[in-house]
Order: structure tokens, then C-alpha cells, then sequence
């Protein structure tokens, strides 16, 4: 059952029940679906969910990127990569967002967040959710790949 349909996450908000929710599910397709000696393609988008998510959880929480987010970006595709190194690096940084996400209080959706080196202002609420939908569509690539 799909972590929303079995209440997971109901101590938080809507919207950030459904990022929370959404990031169990994509953990749980990536588990399922990654093989066990992963493509050059499927290790990019195992590497990007990661890397995309920790990046835009730091827009986020109104910070900058960091020097070693964007080697991080430089480096998603590097070639082919060990299964279990590269799901443990999406589980932890879903792991760390899930656990800041309990810990932010009184949020205002509307309040504006910058995102990219062109510092584009969006609405925190819509920065949620396009986490959410970003990280699921990758999610839905790899499996494609991997099917």
C-alpha cells in the first residue's frame, strides 16, 4: 500500500505529509527496481534523485548551495555504480529531510525561497511539492530503465 493510503506521516501538514510520503515511496520503487549491477543511466538518476533533493532541500531552508553540492552535480554522471552505495546515498539525505521536516514549525507556504544560481523566487509550498514530483519522475525513469 502506498505510504499516504496507510497513514504514514499523518502528524504532519499536507504538504509536508506529501513530501514525506512521496520520498518513502520513491525509496521503497528505487529498492525494488534498481538492479543489482546498475547501468551508467541508472546510476545518473539514482545519483541526481540524491543530489537533487539535498540540493533543493537547501534552497528550502533559504540557504545557498554549498562548494561540495556542486561537485556533487558535476560528478551524477560518472559511469556505472555499486546498488548499495548508491541507494544508501538516496536513503540518507530522504532520511535527513524527513527528520528536518519534523522539526520546521509555523511554515508559511507562501513565503518566497530562491532557487538556482539565477536565485528564481517560488513560493515554499510549490518548492515542496516540485520535490516531491521531481524526485517521483526520476523515480519513474530508472524504473523504465531498468524494466
Amino acid at each position: 500500500m502506498e505510504p499516504w493510503l496507510a497513514g504514514k506521516h499523518a502528524d504532519l501538514d499536507p504538504i509536508r505529509r506529501l513530501l514525506a510520503c512521496s520520498l518513502d515511496h520513491a525509496l521503497g520503487d528505487l529498492r525494488q527496481w534498481t538492479p543489482a549491477e546498475p547501468t551508467a543511466r541508472v546510476a545518473f538518476h539514482l545519483r541526481h534523485i540524491a543530489g537533487s533533493v539535498d540540493r533543493l532541500w537547501t534552497y528550502a531552508l533559504g540557504g545557498p548551495l554549498a562548494e561540495d553540492q556542486l561537485t556533487f552535480l558535476e560528478a551524477e554522471n560518472q559511469g556505472p555504480g555499486n546498488r548499495d552505495e548508491l541507494l544508501a546515498a538516496v536513503a540518507a539525505v530522504f532520511e535527513r529531510v524527513q527528520t528536518q521536516l519534523r522539526m520546521l514549525e509555523d511554515l508559511d507556504y507562501r513565503e518566497p525561497r530562491y532557487v538556482g544560481r539565477q536565485r528564481v523566487e517560488v513560493p515554499l509550498g510549490l518548492l515542496l511539492g516540485h520535490i516531491a514530483e521531481h524526485t517521483q519522475r526520476h523515480t519513474g525513469q530508472l524504473i523504465a530503465l531498468s524494466k
